[in-house]
């Protein structure tokens, strides 16, 4: 007897007109000039969820493509990810509208403290039941460097020594910020909190997962899995049991 595989279903988009289909916008029935439409965002998230979709990824980049030419007009031009959307204030409006659907974003941590990070991941961790993941990028735009007042971006090592030094101190926020026991919401006394520094402005659902040091020296290798609940996970590790769909040719 053949044993059944479960298929994962993920969709891959942006929060801008063009992603990887450049050019796309100007068919008559695209519809990714309503990228500003929250309606747009929900429905998106409702439809693949009723096609029994795992989840939705929503890339990110900062800065904007200004090799060719030597400036941005081509991608101005041609919208080539170009406006773009902060796709973390996308995700709670898909994740309360549906129900099973996961939600992968690609976050730079170059630029951005790890508090502010660790407060925000946490606030979606709570708002979407644990349905959140994160595609951790260090850049690779020097437009985007120089959008936040740097003549070029840090050279790649460094970018990565970077990166294993903010993730050690988002999992610390995450695990040592509040204790499990912190929040006690105890009315009689009027204590709500006790043993907890609140150093990640919000408490974790869960505790991390472990985690194990590169082997190789690698982000991939090192925190692959860890994320600040056991239910925010790696793509491979979301999702409902699969379902039995019977396909029917034409």
């Amino acid at each position: 007897m053949t044993a059944i595989r479960p298929i994962r279903l993920n969709a891959f988009d942006m929060a801008c007109v063009g992603h990887i289909q450049h050019g796309m916008w100007t068919h008559p029935r695209d519809r990714s000039s309503d990228y500003t439409s929250l309606d747009h965002w929900v429905g998106l998230a409702r439809m693949l969820e009723r096609g029994l979709f795992d989840g939705l990824f929503l890339a990110d980049v900062l800065g904007a493509y200004d090799v060719y030419g030597g400036n941005a007009d081509a991608s101005l031009r041609g919208a080539v990810q170009i406006p773009l959307l902060d796709p973390m204030a996308l995700v709670p409006a898909m994740a309360y509208a549906t129900r099973h659907l996961g939600f992968g974003v690609t976050c730079n941590l170059a630029y951005e403290p790890p508090f502010l990070f660790a407060r925000r991941m946490a606030t979606l961790d709570h708002l979407t039941c644990g349905r959140i993941g994160w595609n951790i990028v260090t850049g690779y735009l020097d437009s985007a460097a120089r959008a936040m007042g740097l003549d070029a971006q840090i050279e790649h090592d460094d970018r990565y020594d970077l990166a294993d030094e903010y993730l050690q101190v988002v999992y610390a926020l995450w695990e040592g910020g509040w204790a499990d026991d912190a929040v006690t919401r105890d009315r009689r006394r009027g204590t709500y909190n006790q043993s907890a520094t609140g150093a990640s402005g919000a408490p974790p659902r869960q505790a991390v997962p472990c985690r194990r040091r590169p082997a190789v020296g690698t982000i991939a290798t090192a925190h692959t899995r860890a994320t600040p609940s056991r239910r925010l996970r790696s793509w491979s590790r979301i999702r409902r049991p699969p379902r039995r769909v019977r396909v029917h040719q034409r």
